[in-house]
This record gives C-alpha cells, structure tokens and sequence, in this order.
C-alpha cells in the first residue's frame, strides 16, 4: 500500500478540532486525508509540536509531532528545529509520496528530502499567488528560492482551477493537473426560511476586506450581520483586527463571533440567508465552498474556476458600492436568493464532493483504492 504523508505543521487544530489557527490550506489537507483514509488508503499527517502526543491516530488519519513552532534562536530555528524537525519526521514516517501545499520554503525542503530518499513529491497549489514567478507573499529572497526550487523539482503539481493550471504552463512550463478542493455535504441544505442574516467567515486582515462588511452593515442597518473569525497567527500582526472590533462596536447590527473552529461553520450557515467574500485574490475559497454546500447563495469578489459564471452559484460583484447593491437585492429577493442556492449545492454536489475529489486524487497519482479496488488499473 503507498503511504501518503501530508507536511502541513500547522494543521493540528484542522486535522483534531483543537482550538488554534485553521487556515483553508490546513483544512483541505486535513479534508483530504480523511477521505483517503477512509477509502483505505495509509496516509499520514506531519504536524508541529502544539502539545499533543507524539504520534495519534484521528479518523484513520496518522498525525506525526514534528518541532515546536516557535521553539530554537530566532535566526537559526529555521535549519534547527524547523527543517531538522520536519526532515526528521519524515525519516520516521517514511512515506512513499510527499503531499505539500502552499508556496514557501518548506516546499523546497519537503522535494529536497523527497529527491534523496527517491520519493514521490507533490505539491498543490493553496492560492493563485503560488503560481506566479514572484509571489506577493514570499518577500524573503531564501523562501521564495526554496519555493521555486521545489515547485520546479517536484514530480506531480496539482492546481486548483483551470485558470492556475495555465498560469503555471504560462509562467513555469509546468503541466500541472487539476484536483479541486474538497468539502463535507450536508444530506440537505438548511432552511431559507430559518435564515435572516449575512454571514462573512475568514481570517481579519487588510487584505481581505471585512471593512466591506461594515459599510454594507452601515448601508442596511435593517439586515444582521455576522462576521466570524480572528487574527492571524504570529508573528503576523493583529492591528486589522483590532481595528474591525473597535469600527464595528459602533453598528449595532453587526454581530463579531470571534475565530470559529470549523465543526461550529454549519451552525452559522445555518443561520445565514446570504454568504459573503470579499477577498479580492484567492485560489478556492473553503468559505465559498462550504456556504454552497448548504445551499447558501454568496455575494463574491472573485470567481474561482467559473463557478459562479457558468455554474450560478451566487453573484459577482464589482467595487464596493456594487456589493452593497447586490447584497440588497438578494437580502429582498427570498425567491432568486432560493434559486442560487439550489443551484450553488448541485455545483458542489458534482465537481467538489469528497468521493469525486477522491477519485480525482487517486487517478493523478495512479493509486489503488481499498475500496474501490476495481477503479484503477495501477
């Protein structure tokens, strides 16, 4: 049986429901480990230190403790225990593919120790910034060098959406293949009718805009809002969402939940007539996926691989008065915002449920499923 293990040293709280940070990179991989793991498959999970026992078994899934996060000197951590843990752990899993997602220097590091020990390496792409020659978020010369020495080396890459899939062929030379995002689908959608509020879901930065909320909540102080969702980790700053907690004190129909782990999201979509996003560069919102599953229509920024064009899973919206409207005209329109929502839940329903994600993974890497040992040939 090929042994798959997934480095992703924040991962613990997606991967076990511990409260701490959850990021839509950890969440895909602790989704996607799980569903392999339940159709047979040995797959592994290379976690940081957050306490917990050396090595655990959730949901079928094998979680490995790696380093300690913030442990060793400032300036040396990164070779000890950073790259040592990581290395380390893997020499202890010794798995025969090397899953690792997002653009940064552990992807050089995961195809490094995958090239000496004659692994399979396969990096999958967490954004759209991951696919270009000089991503905005790697600004340290050393990780973006580590980036795109292992994207370059890297035996399988796996994107997202079809417009990455030509980013990388444009940018890279790169053939890479398209696995979507996986997300858990409810049996039915909830009630439209038990739902009166707008709901927005993610981490507070600058950058993705929930200031955009609070002018839409100022604009319809008829409508509740609800914005879910905490700081960055650090060493990332705070200061954007200190600033959205002090603005948002002054309007009165704007409820801040605070950061949610992920088993309390279908409550607040329960509860929502409408999802929002307002990020302007993604790869595929998990938010946006999880709102369509359970029939809840979205007002986005962004249109990851056409869902919205050519699968009607919400509206897009241009600059921000443009969103305020199209949030009022669905907010009074139960009958259309109805209509999406069917339509947002069959689109998942046939490109992003876990058994046809599943399937996708397993042909990519030509794997044997246990449980469906007839579906491959390899």
């Amino acid at each position: 049986m090929t042994r798959i293990a997934f480095v992703a040293p924040y991962a613990w709280a997606a991967v076990s429901g511990a409260p701490g940070y959850v990021g839509g990179a950890e969440i895909q991989q602790a989704r996607l480990a799980r569903v392999l793991a339940a159709r047979g498959h040995d797959v592994w999970m290379i976690v940081a230190d957050f306490g917990q026992e050396p090595r655990v078994v959730i949901d079928g899934v094998t979680v490995e403790r790696a380093y300690r996060p913030y442990g060793g000197v400032p300036g040396l951590r990164f070779f000890h225990p950073r790259w040592s843990g990581v290395a380390a752990a893997l020499d202890r899993v010794k798995p025969d593919v090397v899953y690792q997602r997002t653009a940064g220097v552990l992807t050089g590091q995961c195809a490094l120790w995958a090239k000496a020990n004659g692994r399979r390496f396969v990096f999958a792409c967490a954004h759209d910034f991951d696919t270009l020659p000089k991503s905005p978020f790697l600004t340290n010369p050393r990780d973006r060098f580590f980036y795109l020495w292992g994207l370059r080396h890297a035996d399988t890459v796996l994107a997202q959406s079809e417009d990455q899939v030509r980013a990388l062929e444009a940018n890279f030379g790169i053939d890479a293949v398209r696995v979507r995002n996986v997300v858990d689908v409810p049996q039915a959608a909830r009630a439209d009718t038990a739902a009166d509020r707008v709901l927005w879901i993610g981490t507070l930065k600058a950058d993705k805009r929930p200031d955009w909320v609070l002018a839409a909540a100022r604009a319809l102080p008829g409508v509740p809002f609800t914005i879910a969702g905490g700081p960055p980790p650090p060493p990332m700053p705070d200061d954007a969402a200190r600033a959205l907690s002090a603005a948002a004190a002054g309007v009165p129909n704007v409820e801040l939940t605070g950061a949610v782990p992920p088993p309390r999201v279908p409550e607040l979509l329960g509860k929502a007539a409408l999802f929002v996003h307002t990020s302007p560069a993604e790869g595929f919102p998990n938010t946006l996926l999880e709102a369509w599953a359970h029939g809840v229509p979205s007002v986005s920024v962004v249109d990851p691989d056409g869902a919205i064009r050519h699968g009607g899973a919400g509206v897009l919206a241009g600059d921000r008065d443009d969103f305020v409207q199209q949030i009022r005209d669905l907010m009074y329109d139960p009958a259309r915002r109805s209509a999406l929502g069917a339509a947002a839940r069959q689109y998942v329903l046939r490109h992003h449920a876990p058994a046809v994600i599943a399937r996708a993974f397993e042909d990519t890497l030509d794997l044997r499923c246990a449980a469906d040992p007839a579906h491959l040939t390899a």
